[in-house]
Order: C-alpha cells, then structure tokens, then sequence
C-alpha cells in the first residue's frame, strides 16, 4: 500500500489495464478491512471529521482509528488536513472513482479488441 492512487481518469494512451489495476492495487488492499470501509462510508455520508469525531462513531479506539486513518489516506483514499492540533479528514472520492472508471474504461476497450480479433 506504499504507492499513491493516481488521479487517471480515463485510460492514458499506452497504459494497458493491467497497469491501471496494479495502480488500484493500494485502494483495494485498504478497503479489504471492515473497519477501513466503515471509516470511508462514515466520512462520505457525514463529511469531513477528525479522528477524534470519527473514533466517537466507532467501536475502536482513537489509536487504532489513527491507524486506519493512516492506512486509507498512504492508499490514496482519504487526504488529511492539519488545522492546529487537529487532523481533518475527508475522503477523496474523486480521485478513487476516476481511478475505477479509468480501470473499466481499460478493460472495456481490451473486451472490444479480443471481440474483434476473434469476430
């Protein structure tokens, strides 16, 4: 989970999907953990909170939400915004969906390719 998502959105020329779903790689190793999907679909619906917020809606402690938190936002999922002591989260719900869209927009156009070679 040490490589950042990139924020493609559509399939760049030369990058085959292969290549798109190896940068997909991180987002999908975050959200294989329960609690890491509850985190994200926490934020979504409630918006921006600090771990501390977040902690107070979860059954585990603010260490170990820390954690979670580090883990979602090394993935490329969550960005983090330092105002005083306070750390802001926020999901990055853009760059993750123009990840994913730029993935299926990869393997559509490899399905056409193989249907036409094969038709």
């Amino acid at each position: 989970m040490d490589r950042p998502m990139s924020d493609q959105s559509e399939q760049p020329m030369g990058r085959c999907s292969i290549d798109i779903l190896n940068d997909c790689i991180p987002m999908f190793e975050a959200l294989k953990d329960p609690m890491r999907q509850q985190i994200v679909v926490h934020l979504l619906q409630h918006g921006p909170q600090t771990v501390g917020e977040i902690s107070q809606a979860s059954p585990l402690s603010r260490t170990a939400v820390s954690h979670h938190v580090k883990l979602l936002e090394q993935a490329g999922l969550l960005s983090i915004t330092k105002v005083a002591t306070r750390r802001i989260c926020q999901v990055r719900s853009d760059e993750a969906l123009g990840l994913l869209k730029g993935l299926v927009a990869a393997l559509e156009s490899d399905i056409q390719t193989l249907e036409r070679e094969r038709g």
